[in-house]
């Protein structure tokens, strides 16, 4: 092997499911110094291999696994890799990032992606080990969940494999979908809906091979130095470990920024009964994916009450506020119950409990009364949280409609539209907007919808302990969120995760990732983030070509328009109108945001003056 694939195996397995083709492509040069890999490379064959306006369930759309140069390395966290496709909930540019095993098996098979094109005329599995690469009939699975899905396989297969698989509501085509590996999710905008749609149920891998680095005292040295820095944070090295995901709980409860009731509301009556300490006690075990040291994922179980027995990984800070706060829910019962079968119909715990809380508001506000749902569907009602679930993973009665998602809900629902809580389509998470500047500018401008994992401000506006910007100033935001989304794009395309990243700077990635790979043109920190704005400018002109609108850069009408009624935001609106400006100047885009011929040039995207 040539040091120009150090940390990468050179190899993309190529699957025509239509035609069962099966060809092992290599990876350029050019992949590697201008896209990285993960969500580089996944854009980069999408916007040249998806036809224009395509049905995302249509045979010609692509799914792409792809990882990234760190991907099971020796560096901290290493275990991320990227599903890559086009939405069927949005439309639009989705990726989705996952961590776990898969990943780094992915990678000791032998491959660096795996783009998977066509439709199999019948329910399918894709086996891989090593260079045996075949598709096999999965009629003996279909329909089975997550959770069976994976025990079918190792049993059948072998127990050392890595499976990525769907559940009934990817077979289903619900367009809340996702691809569940190990009880780990590449979730959000319907992946697993695309996969179903090609009737793939499971992919399995086992490697046996291994990764060569270019400077391997370099790499372990550097190794050494991140590791000890996680270790040493009070937030990787201790609250995350300790509760998880949710060491967060509570600072935004206090701050007002924890939605209630659909995001009516900035206080929860219920914040003592499910608050950080109240979930850690439900915790058995830790968890890790692939070289993590923070082990933010806990394993947790009801002891007692109506739901004892019930179990999940997590539950995640995200899923307790859907079905929690957001729900007005205060049963911690039932939110680890929700989460648990989430995983197992394979369906967006994020989206599900937004779509629950705008049926409640529909429901309190009698636009729907129980003749259409079936049940009281009443705030705060655990047992409607439950029977909502089952019937969006099973895509049965009302579940057909509800597991559109809440744009496609609300266009069902007259007079509930200004409610649908949503950017682009895709649900929002748990931020409300009205507290931070930031985080209002990131949802309105996300690639893949509203979604807090392109740029996340919300850190430096009230976690850090020093120097914190202010949440409700516009100043410096815009330059904020757009550096902070070309970042997080190359950290989804070196295969890490972005937890790594709060501890860890680009400074120290960029000789982390020269002395794995050992190409010259990534030693310099610049180039990276210009493999971030060249991505970002990328699922731009994706999204433009699919048919966005600069009207679509915008938040749902509550924000803007209804003040925040009590709390430590009460009275507070938000306006991105002038953040929103600076940030298409700061990106190059002109005032229809559109990146400009001049920035796709510098970019390397066209060639300066070709029409965009």
């Amino acid at each position: 092997m040539s040091d120009q694939w150090c940390g990468y195996t050179g190899q993309i397995l190529d699957v025509d499911l239509t035609s069962e083709r099966i060809e092992s492509i290599p990876l350029s040069l050019d992949i590697v110094e201008n896209y990285l890999g993960g969500k580089g490379f996944g854009v980069k064959t999408i916007y040249e291999q998806v036809p224009t306006r395509c049905d995302p369930l249509g045979p010609e759309n692509i799914l792409v696994f792809a990882t990234g140069p760190l991907t099971g390395t020796l560096a901290p966290t290493s275990g991320r890799m990227e599903v890559c496709t086009k939405s069927p909930a949005t439309g639009y540019w989705l990726d989705s990032n996952c961590g776990g095993y898969f990943g780094p098996e992915l990678k000791l098979a032998g491959y660096d992606a795996l783009v998977i094109r066509g439709r199999a005329d019948e329910p399918c599995l894709l086996v891989i080990e090593d260079e045996k690469v075949e598709i096999k009939p999965a009629a003996e699975i279909w329909g089975l969940d997550t959770l069976e899905t994976h025990r079918w396989l190792k049993k059948k297969l072998d127990h050392d494999i890595r499976v990525a698989c769907i559940g009934p509501a990817g077979e289903k085509l619900v367009l809340l979908a996702n691809i569940i590996s190990e009880q780990r999710a590449f979730g959000r905008g319907g992946a697993g809906a695309v996969m179903g749609s090609k009737n793939l149920k499971a992919i399995s891998v086992k490697g046996n091979g291994g990764l060569v680095v270019a400077h391997s005292e370099d790499f372990m040295r550097l190794c050494r130095e991140s590791f000890n820095e996680i270790y040493n944070s009070p937030d990787s090295g201790g609250g995350r470990p300790k509760y998880g995901t949710n060491a967060i709980l509570s600072a935004m409860e206090e701050s007002g920024l924890h939605p209630v009731r659909n995001f009516q509301k900035g206080v929860f009556s219920g914040a003592d009964q499910i608050n950080e300490d109240t979930i850690s006690a439900l915790f058995d075990r830790n968890r890790a994916c692939f070289n993590c040291p923070i082990y933010c994922s806990k394993i947790a179980s009801i002891k007692e009450g109506r739901y004892k027995g019930s179990y999940t990984e997590g539950p995640e800070y995200e899923n307790t506020w859907a079905f929690g706060a957001h729900c007005d829910n205060s049963e911690i019962g039932a939110i680890v119950q929700a989460e648990y079968l989430c995983d197992l119909y394979g369906i967006d715990a994020i989206s599900c409990g937004n779509v629950i809380g705008f049926l409640m508001e529909c429901y309190e506000k009698s636009l729907l009364n129980e003749t259409d749902t079936g049940f009281p569907f009443n705030f705060g009602s655990d047992e409607a949280i439950i029977k909502a679930v089952h019937f969006i993973g099973r895509k049965e009665g009302p579940g057909e409609l509800w597991g559109q998602g809440v744009r496609r809900l609300s266009q069902h629902i007259p007079g509930s539209e200004k409610w649908a809580m949503h950017v682009k389509g895709l649900e929002l998470p748990a931020y409300d907007p009205r507290g931070s500047t930031g985080i209002s500018l990131a949802y309105a401008t996300a690639d893949r919808g509203g979604c807090h994992l392109r740029s996340w401000p919300i850190g430096a506006e009230l976690l850090v302990t020093n120097e914190r910007m202010d949440p409700f100033s516009t100043e410096f935001k815009a330059e904020y969120v757009k550096t902070e989304q070309d970042l997080f794009s190359v950290i989804n395309s070196l295969g890490i995760c972005l937890f790594a990243t709060f501890e860890i700077n680009l400074r120290q990635l960029t000789p982390m990732l020269f002395s794995v790979c050992g190409v010259e043109s990534l030693a310099l920190t610049e180039n990276l983030l210009a493999v971030g704005e060249r991505i970002n400018n990328l699922t731009r002109l994706f999204n433009l070509r699919e048919g966005l609108s600069y009207v679509e850069d915008t938040l749902p009408e509550r924000f803007r328009l209804e003040p925040v009624s009590e709390g430590p935001l009460a009275g507070r609106t938000v306006d991105i109108s002038q953040m929103l400006k600076e940030y298409y100047f700061l990106r190059g885009w002109d005032e229809y945001g559109r990146p400009t011929p001049k920035k796709l040039a510098k970019l390397g995207l066209v060639k300066e003056g070709k029409d965009v």
